[in-house]
């Protein structure tokens, strides 16, 4: 169960229209039905406090496997980032973007399974938080037109698929900086370091399918999940064709 508390220092209005938000998300999330994505089974508040109930997963997210000396397999990572690719193709057809696609949003489950967690549901929680000046989470995964306040589409899902799939088979974030302006700024303006300096047995078709993904300009980007998929699992096959 996902609860969300909205602060008694919130102004009343706000309070009214984040919750009627919160429901309408987590409706749209539960209508999603898909083997790589979380089921959303109920919704509702006791109190001041709104409930989103849905399955119980066993296992651990991704985050634990972005680590130099915890790194997944090479074939391991580029099927499960094309299971992630192919949950949110789903999803945008059905007109839901994620927008907090990050390794700790993904779960990789003690069956070998995979669900994508927190549809539209993190971003509810952290706009009621931001109003008391709170800031969540980390935005090395944010795409450019997402740190620039465009709207965005599921092309911004596409772009920070492609930095957690950097992270996933490097151990290192694609942008880093100091502080947060200077992360900003290379996410809009800088591009991301070759993969191979920092995994050199990173086949080029991956690189292909990790330099499309950045792309800064959406219009440069995978238009579709779906295409990017496409390209994982053709590299996934030429990977087992050297392997073996």
């Amino acid at each position: 169960i996902k609860t969300a508390r909205f602060e008694d220092d919130i102004p009343e209005d706000q309070i009214k229209s984040l919750k009627e938000r919160f429901f309408r998300e987590a409706e749209s999330a539960g209508k999603l039905l898909h083997p790589n994505i979380i089921k959303i089974y109920d919704a509702g508040e006791d109190g001041d406090i709104a409930f989103i109930a849905m399955e119980f997963l066993e296992g651990g997210d991704l985050k634990n496997y972005c680590e130099k000396d915890k790194l997944l397999p090479m074939d391991k990572v580029i099927d499960l980032t094309a299971k992630t690719a192919d949950a949110l193709d789903y999803a945008h057809e059905q007109g839901i973007v994620h927008r907090d696609i990050k390794p700790a949003n993904i779960m990789l489950l003690k069956d070998g399974t995979l669900r994508v967690t927190d549809f539209g549901i993190a971003r509810v929680t952290a706009s009621s938080k931001t109003q008391t000046g709170t800031v969540l989470g980390t935005p090395s995964y944010m795409s450019p037109e997402s740190v620039a306040g465009k709207k965005v589409d599921g092309r911004a899902d596409i772009f920070s698929l492609g930095v957690m799939f950097y992270e996933l088979l490097t151990g290192v974030k694609p942008f880093e900086g100091e502080g947060i302006a200077q992360l900003l700024y290379k996410i809009t303006n800088e591009p991301h370091p070759d993969p191979k300096q920092y995994n050199p047995a990173i086949p080029d078709d991956v690189v292909a399918v990790i330099n499309k993904s950045l792309a800064k300009d959406p219009a440069q980007r995978y238009q579709r999940a779906k295409e990017m998929e496409t390209d994982l699992q053709a590299c996934l096959a030429n990977l087992h064709k050297t392997m073996n």
